[in-house]
């Protein structure tokens, strides 16, 4: 006897997405930048650590916990991880060139491949279609 199998007509398709959330790694990675940036101008009271490291650590901060919030309440989140993306590569850009002025590991080093490292790991997320939609919990 043949067994026919019915298709079900009101499959919902997944959207593409991420497999990690852009404030997964944001988070941390703003809260690295403020406060090395923080204790970079307590110690040598240099105003490049509030322009390279206390200011955009504050507003990656800021901007990866917006996205949390905008992914909880269900709202779009794109231009949130857009903007993130944008201050990476722009930290990219301006740490790798103070690397090379200087040729020093640390901080320029290090920073320029953690930003660089942030930069490619936005690009994903964006690439991929945003953040996973969150898990529905089940009904008790």
């Amino acid at each position: 006897m043949k067994e026919f199998v019915q298709v079900d007509e009101h499959v919902i398709s997944q959207k593409r997405s991420a497999k990690i959330h852009d404030f997964c790694l944001g988070i941390p990675f703003g809260g690295l930048l403020f406060s090395m940036g923080l204790l970079g101008y307590i110690f040598s009271r240099s105003t490049l650590s509030l322009v390279l490291g206390v200011a955009p650590g504050l507003a990656t901060l800021l901007l990866g916990t917006l996205s949390l919030k905008f992914w909880w309440s269900g709202r779009s989140n794109f231009l949130l991880i857009l903007t993130q993306a944008a201050i990476s590569a722009f930290l990219t850009w301006k740490y790798s060139h103070a690397y090379f002025l200087t040729n020093r590991l640390l901080p320029w080093g290090f920073y320029a491949s953690l930003s660089t490292a942030m930069s490619c790991f936005y690009a994903y997320v964006l690439l991929a279609g945003g953040n996973p939609p969150p898990k529905k919990i089940a009904a008790p």
